[in-house]
């Protein structure tokens, strides 16, 4: 295919998948770094927390006695804030590297991570007005919710890159993936199966997946005490944010593509 075709070629999750992976291989370098900083190391701290509480309850749950002092409560649900928050700046930083790199601009780091922290808290009201629409569209028989999530799924680059305000945002994703919602449908599909493929991995890798919490609580305390947890479950919420950040941004990327042809038509009025 030549880069005029592809240019003007009709949205394709093959394309997305394909352009995804294409996108992380070029920056795993930068796009791996700002991970294990922003997601990976917040993960951990709050890990430590919750494991250090762990061992010292340790023998109040072995008899059924659950014990939590005030200290890691607040040290959780601080480490918890500040992990919610570096998600959104990575998740922004990471939409402004995406949308530029098939213009084969030189990435900086910096003004992607001034573009994450200027637009983190948008993003926050906007994935949890998101994530309230779908749950509720879940409740009334599923079909709504899968019907908003396939309208809205890129409103996150569309409010970074477009500078559309929160509630523009849903609109601009609507319009961007109107005729194209069965083919993200498969590929939300595809993705759901492979979270839950990768979910087992780590469970396996934790030595979960035999204690179930309700049915073993010691047996599954037992398991996750173990400083090797700690270490996976970052990485694993690390990679976790990247791949899902750049595969959300590539998305955007093609359905603009599919619509409105050649990313240089419209690359110069994006992040102004």
């Amino acid at each position: 295919m030549t880069t005029a075709d592809a240019s003007s070629a009709p949205f394709d999750i093959g394309r997305v998948i394909q352009q995804t992976i294409a996108v992380l291989g070029r920056n795993i370098a930068s796009f791996g770094i700002l991970g294990l900083i922003l997601v990976g190391l917040p993960t951990a701290l709050v890990g430590i927390v919750q494991f250090s509480w762990l061992h010292q309850a340790m023998p109040g749950l072995m008899h059924g006695a659950f014990d939590i002092s005030p200290d890691v409560i607040v040290g959780s649900s601080f480490g918890g804030l500040v992990l919610l928050i570096t998600t959104f700046i990575l998740q922004g930083a990471l939409i402004h590297a995406c949308v530029l790199d098939p213009d084969g601009q030189p990435q900086s780091t910096t003004e992607s991570l001034a573009t994450g922290l200027r637009n983190f808290l948008p993003l926050f009201v906007v994935t949890l007005l998101f994530a309230l629409a779908v749950g509720f569209g879940l409740v009334l028989l599923v079909v709504p919710g899968v019907m908003i999530a396939c309208a809205w799924c890129v409103a996150a680059p569309a409010l970074v890159a477009e500078r559309t305000g929160i509630f523009g945002a849903f609109s601009r994703s609507a319009e961007l993936t109107r005729g194209n919602r069965w083919q993200i449908f498969a590929l939300i599909l595809i993705v759901a199966v492979l979270n839950w493929a990768v979910d087992k991995i780590f469970e396996t890798a934790l030595g979960l997946g035999a204690f179930p919490f309700m049915g073993d609580p010691v047996g599954a305390v037992r398991a996750i005490l173990n400083p090797f947890t700690a270490l996976v479950i970052a990485v694993g919420k690390t990679i976790g944010a990247v791949v899902g950040a750049t595969a959300i941004t590539v998305m955007y990327v093609e359905l603009r593509r599919a619509r409105e042809g050649d990313p240089t038509a419209w690359l110069s009025d994006i992040f102004r």
